[in-house]
């Protein structure tokens, strides 16, 4: 099982466009206490995920996106979530800052096959 931690190796060029994100596939999970344990179909890979990438996929669940709109979906929505993944994600204030930090899981997710980024 393959964990993501949204750290990055690189740093990103988060000026460069990235498209609307969309999900790779038919994906299951389940959460517990803040971490998303995710199977995506397509490849049968079975993920464990930081609820900050957890709740980033639940955010694609609901059609493609940009970033900008992903991260009203992850830091805003009134979706029920469990104590440990409201409060992580409570822990970020200001969308604008954290975008950089939801782009680098982004990128991270869509090494593993579960995202990807379509030019629009």
């Amino acid at each position: 099982m393959a964990q993501v931690n949204h750290v990055l190796k690189a740093p990103l060029d988060t000026d460069t466009p990235t498209g609307r994100w969309t999900l790779q596939g038919p994906i299951d999970w389940r959460e517990w206490d803040g971490e998303f344990v995710v199977r995506h179909d397509p490849s049968a890979t079975t993920y464990l995920l930081t609820a900050l990438a957890g709740e980033t996929l639940r955010a694609l669940r609901e059609g493609a996106a940009h970033l900008d709109e992903i991260a009203l979906r992850v830091l805003h929505d009134a979706a029920p979530r469990s104590v440990a993944t409201a409060a992580l994600i409570a822990s970020f204030a200001d969308t604008a800052a954290d975008t950089k930090g939801l782009l680098s899981v982004l990128h991270e997710l869509e090494g593993l096959g579960l995202v990807r980024a379509s030019p629009t």
